[in-house]
């Protein structure tokens, strides 16, 4: 074929091409929902982007805080705004995941059918922490003590269906005891207890009790990692006493459900360019968290994923709305 007849065939192809090799464009400044109050790591995580895409995308990406009712008051927003690309929001895993499964729940959307995924952004390791004076030194001592007497030992949990709830769920089954429950309104009056000698344990965000830790005022038990933490090599992974035994704080990206393939991919293409810029790995480092990225249908699978996972211990459990 000749060079003319070659450009022929390739003009009359071009409408059929794929939805997504259009590229998309922003015309006006984003939306980008942050369903927490500011100051956490996921608000961080939000203004750190505002600050990159712009460059990106030629307009501005202006962050708006929606907490409450476990992240799902600034999810709805993004869920009832127009599916036009120029809203999206932060979102935790675990309540795409698992909060619509958990029994007797009521939420304002169903994340299933209202929103899209587009990408998977941060990870937060989770931290098994005790008070520095703790008379269980590790694991194994916790364990003893556990199986010996279940309810001489509590534990702390920030919310029903939290990393911190399922995470104790799942140890109670893997020691094949049963710790008391201490409920919380977040994690900063769980660690507060903790140091106070009101509650023995408690699964933390790792940025959360770092400080504490560093000072010797709490005692690192293990990471729900599947490694070990490079910050405490001499900290086990809880999966080295309990295999298979992980459980991070995961954040990622969504639309509202009628985002079209193309803005899924744009956003894709652009957030996963963000996440490999210095400053942000930098500012997650120093937060002791780490980007993630992906694509959506990654995105998508590891959401499917976390369900079969952490649903198995909602029933195992029993776990319920106002459990």
């Amino acid at each position: 074929m000749d060079a003319r007849r070659f450009l022929i065939a390739c003009l009359m192809a071009l409408p059929f091409a794929a939805p997504g090799a259009w590229a998309q464009t922003v015309t006006r400044d984003v939306r980008l929902i942050v369903p927490y109050a500011p100051g956490g790591s996921v608000d961080i995580l939000g203004r750190l982007l505002a600050e990159v895409l712009p460059a990106a995308i030629g307009h501005n990406v202006v962050v708006e805080n929606r907490s409450g009712a476990g992240a799902f008051i600034g999810l709805q927003a993004v869920a009832n705004a127009p599916a036009d690309g120029h809203t999206l929001g932060l979102a935790p895993d675990l309540g795409l995941a698992v909060s619509p499964i958990i029994p007797g729940t009521t939420l304002p959307i169903n994340p299933d059918r209202d929103l899209a995924p587009i990408a998977s952004l941060m990870r937060v390791p989770t931290v098994l922490v005790t008070r520095g004076d703790a008379p269980f030194q590790d694991l194994d001592s916790l364990v003893a003590r556990a199986r010996t007497s279940p309810t001489a030992v509590t534990a702390g949990i920030s919310g029903n269906g939290t990393i911190t709830h399922l995470l104790i769920a799942r140890l109670n089954g893997a020691i094949g005891t049963q710790m008391v429950y201490v409920p919380y309104r977040g994690g900063t009056p769980a660690l507060l207890d903790v140091l106070a000698g009101n509650v023995d344990l408690y699964f933390s965000l790792l940025p959360e009790s770092l400080p504490y830790i560093q000072a010797g005022r709490m005692r690192p038990l293990g990471f729900a990692s599947a490694g070990r933490n490079a910050q405490f090599p001499d900290v086990p992974a809880m999966t080295e006493r309990f295999p298979g035994f992980t459980g991070t704080a995961d954040y990622g990206m969504v639309g509202a459900a009628g985002l079209s393939p193309a803005w899924v991919a744009f956003w894709n293409r652009t957030v996963n360019a963000a996440l490999t810029r210095p400053e942000i790995r930098a500012r997650l480092d120093q937060m002791s968290s780490e980007a993630t990225g992906g694509t959506a249908a990654e995105y998508r699978t590891k959401l499917g994923n976390d369900r079969a996972v952490w649903g198995e211990v909602v029933r195992a459990n029993d776990i319920r709305a106002g459990s």
